[in-house]
C-alpha cells in the first residue's frame, strides 16, 4: 500500500461512509512511524448561496495539500479548493506586503512613507510619491507600519467553493495527509535471572503539525508505507516539546493486523497537543524467556559481546507483534536496586520470529585474535593460520560463539574445534570455556581469489 502525496485514496463516498454521524465528536488520526499522519474529520459548512465560498480553519501548518479531500453530504460538490497560508513570520509578512504602502520609522524618529518595492534580510526598498527611492538598512528601522495592507492569512486554512442545491448547514468530511505526526516504540527488559526477564512496551507519539487534535480517535500504524516524494517541510516555530505521560499502567492500545502492517488502536479518546510528546502503554510487563549468548567477532576490537536470545512466541511469554524501537535493559544489583545495563534497537518483529538483542560488552570475558602464519602460494592463492584466545574470568562456565569472516573461495585445512558455515563467507565456532580457564581456537585457511 502506497500513501504518497499523489496516492489515490478511497472514493469520497466510501470515505464518508467509513465514519458514522455519531463519530463527529473528534477527528480520526492515524499516525505513522516517520513524520506522517492521516486525518479524517467532519466539518459543518454554512451555505448562504447556491455557489458559496467557505473558509475552513484549523488545519496543520504541514498539510500536504495534494492529499486533501473535502466531501460534502448529499448532492453538493466542491467546485474549487485552495490552501491559504500567507505568512508564518515577519519576513513573510513583508514579502506579502510588496507593492503596498508602508511607513518606516528610523532611529531618531525620522520616518519615510511610500510603496514597499522589496525586502530582504538586510535592506528595505521604499519609493516615495515623488519617485525617489530609499534603500533602508533593516537594522536602522525601528518600526515598519503597513498602510492599507490587505488582510493576510496568519494561520493555515482551506478555502472551498461549494455548489449546493439549498442554503443552510451542510456536513462534509475533510481528510488529508500531514507531516509532523510520528510515533516510536520503547521496550523495557528487566532481567530476573539467567533466562527470565520482564518485558514491557510503550509508545511515544509526537505532534509537531502546528495544531492540536482534541478528543481524537487515535490509531498507530507499524510499517513503512512508501511515498513518492518528501513530506511537507516544517514551519520553524519557537516552541519546545513537552512530555505528558499516562498514569494508568494498564495497556492503552489494542493490536490488529492491517493490510501488510499492524495497527494499534487507542481504546479511549486522546488529545494530541501541538509540540507535545505523549506516552501510552502498549504491552504490560510479562515474563519472557531470554537466554544469554556471548559472541566474539574477530573484526571487533571491543571484545566479547553480550546478547539475549529468544523467540517472540506465546511459549516464550511474548507472542505479540513487536514494533520497531529501542530496547533498554535493566538488572538488579547486589542491593536489589535496578540498574541500567545497556540498550539496542529492534526492527518490526512478527510473532514467532527470533529475537537477538545486543546488551553490551562483557567485562569478565576476554578475546584476542592474531594471525600466526601467512604464506603466498601463487598470485591468486594464499594460506594463513589464525589463533583466537578466549579467557573466562567469571565464576561459572560459559560458551562463546566465535564468528570469523573468510573471504574468497576457501578451504579449512586444519582446525582445533568443529565449526559450521553461517553463510558463504562466515564460519562459526561454539567454544565451551570453563570458569577461570583459557581456550585457544585455531584454524588454517587456504584461500583463492
Amino acid at each position: 500500500m502506497a500513501l504518497g502525496p499523489r496516492s489515490t485514496f478511497l472514493p469520497a463516498a466510501l470515505l464518508a461512509a467509513s465514519i458514522p454521524a455519531a463519530a463527529a465528536a473528534g477527528p480520526a488520526v492515524t499516525a505513522y512511524t516517520r513524520d506522517l499522519g492521516f486525518v479524517r474529520e467532519w466539518r459543518k459548512l454554512e451555505i448562504s448561496a447556491p455557489s458559496d465560498t467557505v473558509l475552513l480553519g484549523g488545519v496543520p501548518e504541514r498539510l500536504d495539500f495534494s492529499s486533501v479531500r473535502l466531501s460534502p453530504e448529499g448532492p453538493a460538490r466542491v467546485a474549487r479548493l485552495a490552501y491559504r497560508y500567507d505568512v508564518a513570520n515577519g519576513d513573510g509578512l513583508l514579502e506579502k506586503a510588496r507593492g503596498s504602502r508602508v511607513r518606516v520609522t528610523l532611529r531618531g524618529d525620522r520616518s519615510i512613507e511610500g510603496t514597499l518595492l522589496g525586502a530582504d534580510g538586510a535592506w528595505l526598498l521604499v519609493r516615495e510619491e515623488d519617485g525617489s527611492l530609499h534603500t533602508l538598512a533593516r537594522g536602522s528601522a525601528d518600526d515598519v507600519r503597513l498602510l492599507g495592507f490587505p488582510r493576510a492569512s496568519l494561520r493555515p486554512s482551506l478555502e472551498a467553493v461549494v455548489v449546493a442545491r439549498s442554503k443552510g448547514r451542510l456536513r462534509a468530511e475533510l481528510s488529508y495527509l500531514t507531516g509532523g505526526l510520528s510515533w516510536s516504540a520503547e521496550h523495557t527488559v528487566v532481567r530476573k535471572g539467567e533466562s527470565v526477564a520482564l518485558w514491557s512496551s510503550s509508545v511515544t507519539v509526537d505532534n509537531s503539525t502546528g495544531m492540536d487534535f482534541v478528543d481524537a480517535d487515535l490509531k498507530l500504524v507499524a510499517g513503512e508505507p512508501s511515498r513518492e516524494g518528501p513530506a511537507p517541510m516544517p514551519v520553524p516555530m519557537g516552541r519546545v516539546f513537552e512530555m505528558s505521560a499516562q498514569a494508568d499502567k494498564s495497556a492503552d492500545l489494542n493490536e490488529q493486523a492491517f493490510a501488510e502492517y499492524h495497527l494499534y488502536t487507542l481504546e479511549h479518546a486522546a488529545t494530541l497537543r501541538d509540540r507535545e510528546s505523549q506516552r501510552l502503554t502498549m504491552l504490560e510487563p510479562r515474563e519472557a524467556k531470554l537466554r544469554p549468548r556471548y559472541l566474539f567477532r574477530g573484526s571487533d576490537p571491543r571484545g566479547v559481546r553480550v546478547q539475549l536470545e529468544g523467540e517472540n512466541s506465546a511459549a516464550s511469554g511474548l507472542g505479540v507483534p513487536l514494533p520497531a524501537g529501542r530496547v533498554r535493559f535493566y538488572e538488579a544489583d547486589p542491593s536489589g536496586a535496578l540498574q541500567f545495563t545497556g540498550e539496542t534497537r529492534i526492527g518490526h518483529t512478527a510473532e514467532n520470529e527470533k529475537l537477538t538483542l545486543d546488551v553490551g560488552i562483557a567485562f569478565d570475558l576476554a578475546a584476542e585474535r592474531r594471525e600466526v602464519q601467512s604464506r603466498r602460494i601463487s598470485d591468486r592463492e594464499r594460506e594463513y593460520a589464525v589463533e583466537i584466545s578466549l579467557r573466562n574470568r567469571k565464576p561459572k562456565d560459559v560458551s562463546i560463539v566465535v564468528e570469523e569472516n573468510v573471504p574468497g573461495d576457501y578451504e579449512i585445512t586444519q582446525k582445533t574445534h568443529d565449526f559450521t558455515r553461517k553463510d558463504a563467507n562466515t564460519i562459526q565456532f561454539v567454544v565451551p570455556v570453563g570458569a577461570g580457564k583459557e581456550v585457544k581456537v585455531g584454524y588454517t585457511v587456504r584461500a583463492r581469489f
